[in-house]
């Protein structure tokens, strides 16, 4: 494979930083813009470059020479006048490849180029295949729109109509083509452009180009300002870690109910609403260099509410709308099927079962394999207990916002890793709580061995389950295996209590359960119940856990300590969670007001549970080794 790096520029906007120089000589990080472009195609195989100077082409000459070409096949040829990009690489077809990479000299990038060929020549049909990526300002950019198969479909320069919707794709400048689509314009009258030109030409006559999506690292550095972000990016290493040839950072997003309001089945552009703070929640996952990847479920197609080319509108309003608060996502990843029949116009062929309807795992790991992605570093947050169940599937964290369905839908029993009340939160979450929640856990469990039981009671919504989680993760982390142990799927059904905190769930079951398991002598499989807070109904046998003598159990409940002693010989580690009153509060009413209690019933339990539950808890306290305050994980809320 070839690459053509369009060096000709004048770089008039850069005269104050390059005087005299090419723009292509620019220095970046200590050595010259052109020379980062050489070292990443010689990386990636390709030892034949064809550099097109005009401006000051000596020099450029002279710095090839005095690095002995670095050991490859490179050549400079002067391209004369100035003829636009399409122009330049015209008036050198003669020496081209069948199939060449384009780039242009002015931008500094870090591409997996084996990735971006292997796309390449698997659309062998393509005329080029252009390298896009979302940003931050899609309303004054060159915009690309695709079709169902992803061919170019459009080009959209700015300014753009108002009353219109593209996806955040914008044009590169990096591209692979084909040197026998080009014949046409041989003899074609310059200047002439790639992007503002010959492909809008090329899609008017019928010719196909393809558009690759890539959240890798290219940035024009033709102005002071640009320049100056470009080499701040690479000191930082932000430029190398964008590599999809590095293992990426994730966190995937459901849809309806986390990033938008849920309206019911969203079928048109209208009924989209990002809900307050989902676009700043997700701009800050993009300053922190999280891969953003939308996930969801969407049977309006199959059910005949709205047709595909229908749902790429209502995602591009989306990705206009994000795009206006400086937010983006790098991919939207749907599956239009639904198994059930039954609705007025639904799509036959998409009433199936399939393998990408989330709880299924199949799109995630198709971003997972597009992305480069590490399960390790990245989170799934959803408002359902499908999105829980997804990330329990998927191996992946999760958090659940209480937007939307706020996990009381009730279709899977199972326990999400982290609860927040919305994806601002979780933003808040991932970036600023949890390391320091993972630096305390570690702190607090030194001492935790194989076959250790860890107990983590406090009063309710104090903070329990994120301690429980975090230990757990960190346990893992040192390569112990661990099972968290929530003491809520033992509450009783509402017709079945008795009376205070303890009479509230079925003691004597956990104690027989936590017994069993802490004396197991070989690799078991034990079935747990779940109590579904909506119904308050409990339900048993919902899941199963394989526990070993080796495995640590991590027991999370307002009565963990008052059950400690179901563990006997020293192995157990206590933990009681402190928290401020008045924060305790706040949860508890926002608890039961999502549940769709009224403000006043909401205030009477938490004033029955003061009475029933806190001197019991506050009791067992005595017991802990360690006592821990997480009042920074949420401040405190007007409800």
């Amino acid at each position: 494979m070839q690459a053509v790096v369009l060096a000709g520029g004048r770089g008039t906007r850069l005269r104050s930083r390059t005087g005299d120089l090419p723009k292509s000589l620019v220095d970046v990080g200590g050595r010259p813009l052109l020379e980062h472009q050489i070292g990443l195609v010689k990386r990636h195989g390709i030892e034949r470059i064809l550099i097109l100077v005009s401006h000051a082409a000596e020099q450029i000459v002279e710095f090839c020479n005095q690095r002995d070409n670095w050991g490859i096949d490179v050549r400079c040829v002067n391209d004369g006048a100035p003829r636009g990009t399409a122009g330049a690489v015209l008036s050198v077809l003669d020496l081209l490849d069948d199939d060449f990479l384009t780039i242009y000299g002015d931008t500094m990038l870090d591409i997996d180029l084996n990735r971006f060929k292997r796309f390449h020549e698997e659309h062998k049909a393509a005329a080029a295949t252009v390298l896009t990526h979302p940003n931050d300002h899609p309303q004054d950019s060159d915009l690309i729109e695709t079709s169902e198969d992803g061919m170019v479909s459009a080009f959209h320069p700015y300014p753009h109509d108002p009353g219109c919707y593209y996806p955040n794709r914008v044009n590169a400048a990096l591209y692979y083509i084909r040197k026998q689509a080009l014949s046409p314009w041989r003899a074609a009258a310059t200047p002439l452009d790639f992007g503002k030109d010959l492909f809008p030409e090329m899609l008017r006559l019928g010719m196909k180009i393809t558009s690759y999506n890539s959240p890798e690292y290219i940035k024009d550095a033709g102005t002071p300002e640009r320049l100056d972000k470009v080499c701040a990016d690479f000191e930082s290493g932000r430029i190398a870690r964008a590599s999809l040839s590095t293992p990426q950072k994730a966190v995937f997003l459901d849809r309806d109910g986390c990033i938008n309001v849920d309206h019911g089945h969203v079928d048109r552009p209208e009924r989209l609403e990002l809900i307050d703070g989902a676009a700043a929640a997700i701009a800050c996952f993009n300053r922190a260099e999280y891969r953003t990847i939308v996930v969801t479920n969407q049977p309006v197609v199959a059910r005949g509410n709205c047709s595909v080319r229908d749902l790429q509108t209502i995602h591009n309003k989306m990705e206009t709308e994000l795009g206006r608060c400086g937010a983006f996502v790098d991919a939207i990843y749907f599956c239009p099927h639904h198994p059930d029949r039954g609705f007025v116009g639904e799509v036959e062929e998409l009433k199936i079962r399939c393998g990408c309807r989330k709880p299924s795992t199949g799109l995630v790991d198709v971003a997972i394999e597009a992305f480069n992605v590490d399960r390790s570093q990245s989170w799934i947050i959803g408002d359902s207990s499908t999105d829980a169940a997804l990330a329990k599937r998927s191996g992946i964290r999760s958090i659940l916002v209480e937007t939307g369905a706020g996990g009381l839908d009730g279709t899977y029993h199972v326990m999400p890793d982290y609860t927040v009340s919305n994806l601002s939160k979780a933003a808040k979450f991932i970036l600023a709580v949890h390391p320091l929640l993972l630096r305390s856990a570690s702190d607090l469990t030194a001492h935790v061995k194989p076959g250790d039981v860890c107990f983590v009671g406090g009063l309710s919504r104090s903070g329990k389950s994120f301690l429980a989680s975090a230990i757990a993760e960190v346990l893992r982390g040192r390569g112990l295996e661990t099972q968290v142990l929530a003491l809520d799927r033992w509450i009783r059904s509402g017709a079945d209590r008795e009376p205070t905190v303890l009479g509230r769930y079925n003691v004597d079951q956990i104690r027989r359960v936590l017994s069993r398991l802490a004396e197991v002598r070989s690799r078991e499989t034990h079935d747990l119940p779940f109590y579904e807070n909506l119904s308050r109904i409990s339900h048993p046998r919902s899941e199963q856990i394989t526990i070993s003598p080796e495995t640590v159990l991590v027991v999370e409940g307002t009565i963990a300590l008052s059950l400690s002693d179901a563990v006997l010989g020293g192995r157990s580690h206590t933990f009681f969670v402190d928290v401020d009153e008045e924060l305790r509060r706040t949860r508890v009413m926002r608890e039961y007001l999502r549940r769709g209690m009224d403000r006043e019933s909401a205030a009477s339990i938490y004033s029955s549970r003061q009475e029933d539950e806190t001197p019991i808890v506050l009791a067992s306290r005595a017991s802990a080794k360690h006592r821990v305050r997480l009042q920074e994980i949420e401040p405190i809320e007007a409800v």
